[in-house]
């Protein structure tokens, strides 16, 4: 009877960057690139979401042979590339198995920006126009997301972002996880992972404070 409930509310695969080294975008002219470097070799897929079932290139790629790395590159009109005022965005989903979404898969939301204002170049006679040499240098984010569809990944999680103002931007899980380590001054906009400290410990802390007041 377990089985023919539905678990869509009980059973979420959250976000996560196991066996993962980096995750990086290249937003080009009229395409994103996104690279996967694991820690072993991977054997299981990329995938746009939306294009799991279909199964074909350039929106679902697997390895050829036993690696470490896995490429894919898509135009900004195709897999399901959603455009919001020049900001082209979509989902790239990285599954293990490759048969299945499970706990460890993750989910990377991909944006390229365009919005930048082309550069400009001012005429004898003050006006401005459009350089014909220049074109806009997008901005980059890649924001850690979860595999699962049913997820609500409407609203980004900053925390798990990273930016560029380049075309080009990695995500590096390692090295929010050794965030604590930085340089004085260094700051790194990020992290996969949170740690949450329990209720009962933060009242202990200011309870122990009171104590050491009195």
């Amino acid at each position: 009877s377990l089985f023919e409930q539905d678990l869509g509310d009980q059973f979420k695969i959250d976000a996560s960057t196991q066996g993962l080294q980096k995750v990086n975008l290249r937003c080009g002219a009229d395409s994103m690139r996104i690279e996967l470097k694991t820690e072993e070799d991977f054997d299981g897929v990329m995938y746009t979401r939306g294009s799991y079932y279909k199964q074909t290139k350039p929106c679902f790629v697997k390895p050829e042979r036993a690696g470490r790395t896995l490429e894919m590159k898509f135009n900004l009109d195709q897999c399901q590339t959603v455009n919001n005022g020049e900001v082209y965005s979509n989902i790239v989903v990285v599954q293990h198995d490759p048969d299945i979404v499970t706990p460890g898969d993750a989910a990377f939301a991909v944006e390229c920006d365009f919005r930048k204002p082309r550069g400009v170049t001012v005429s004898s006679e003050i006006q401005a126009r459009e350089s014909e040499e220049e074109t806009p240098t997008p901005s980059s984010r890649i924001t850690l997301t979860s595999p699962d569809p049913s997820a609500n990944t409407q609203t980004p999680n900053e925390h798990n972002s990273v930016h560029s103002a380049s075309g080009t931007v990695t995500f590096v899980p390692s090295r929010f996880r050794n965030a604590s380590h930085q340089l004085p001054g260094q700051r790194v906009r990020g992290t996969v992972e949170t740690v949450q400290i329990p209720q009962h410990t933060t009242q202990q802390q200011h309870h122990d404070q009171d104590h050491d007041e009195l």
